[in-house]
């Protein structure tokens, strides 16, 4: 039995977001997208009037999270206004269907480029390809991550699921949260969980289930929160049973956004940070650091994991196990 513990293969778990893409060199921001020439021109709907206009204001634009809000903000209509929402609400629905699928084809002109090599998402996700130990891979991007895998020359990977869809099989969800008050059901075609491309995935299970976490590149905000927050809130208990304890790693850009990290970790687990470092290896790593290469930490957090490799494809490890 000490042989099987000894030997058992870690399960571990790949959560990427839209800074993975970003450090990979795409340009997959919302506001990316709103800057290029793929986005519409002349439409006439008072969305699309609201998405340029904040397109031009904001910096960091972002699109669902705009959406949110301007559902919101017809939700606010005054009463003797609202007899017009559902005449709004179709003309909106006409160009939100345009404004997706222009997403769809911008993004999909951005990953015929090749990515970087050199980066840390290329070398964190060339490892991940190469550890057995990875069970799963969530992405809540849209873009393809076989691609990349055949750029590096690496095999292509099954254990792959997209939360928002994928391009591959033009199947990419852009919208809204169930939390969001679409007006009476005006509003309903930009629930997610209404699109035809909408399936369950169980990330709830498959946290609890880990051994180890990888985020890379995803910020646990809003528009995503729900799937992590019983899990942090869990790992954050006081009774927590020793073989419940977990490794959890964090790749983010930089210091700010490590801070935007650390504020959503502290709301869902209500304050009690302090006990997600306590009863767990939690451990963080900025990708603009430059000195993050000669980082002692990152640095083993590696070497552990390129060894474990090589054991796994040992035969002495499956002489132990067998």
């Amino acid at each position: 039995m000490k042989n099987m513990e000894k030997n058992k293969i870690p399960k571990r778990l790949l959560i990427i977001g839209n800074g993975f893409d970003l450090d990979l060199g795409r340009n997959t921001r919302y506001s990316d997208f709103a800057k290029s020439e793929f986005w519409p021109k002349n439409l006439k709907s008072q969305l699309y009037r609201y998405l340029s206009q904040k397109s031009q204001i904001e910096k960091w634009f972002d699109l669902e999270g705009e959406l949110a809000n301007y559902v919101q903000k017809i939700g606010n209509t005054v009463s003797s206004y609202r007899a017009l929402i559902p005449a709004t609400a179709q003309e909106d629905a006409q160009d939100f269907k345009i404004i997706v699928a222009s997403m769809i084809s911008y993004l999909q002109s951005v990953q015929r480029k090749n990515v970087k090599t050199d980066t840390l998402a290329a070398k964190v996700f060339s490892l991940v390809c190469q550890d057995s130990a990875f069970s799963k891979i969530y992405s809540f991007n849209y873009t393809d991550l076989n691609r990349v895998t055949r750029q590096f020359e690496l095999p292509e990977l099954s254990n792959i699921e997209y939360v928002h869809g994928c391009l591959s099989d033009n199947s990419a969800i852009l919208g809204i949260n169930d939390e969001v008050d679409t007006v009476d059901g005006a509003y309903d075609f930009m629930r997610k969980s209404f699109n035809p491309h909408y399936s369950s995935h169980p990330v709830g299970f498959d946290l609890r289930d880990a051994d180890e976490v990888v985020f890379f590149g995803h910020s646990l905000g809003d528009n995503d929160y729900h799937y992590f927050q019983t899990f942090f809130k869990h790992q954050c208990e006081e009774n927590l049973e020793p073989g419940e304890k977990q490794t959890i790693t964090i790749f983010t850009y930089n210091e700010t956004s490590r801070m935007e990290i650390m504020r959503t970790l502290h709301k869902m687990n209500h304050g009690r940070t302090s006990m997600l470092f306590q009863n767990n290896q939690l451990n963080i790593f900025c990708t603009s650091d430059e000195k993050q290469e000669t980082n002692d930490a990152l640095r083993d957090w590696f070497q552990y994991r390129e060894h474990e490799i090589k054991r796994l494809q040992t035969k002495e490890f499956f002489a132990d196990i067998s």
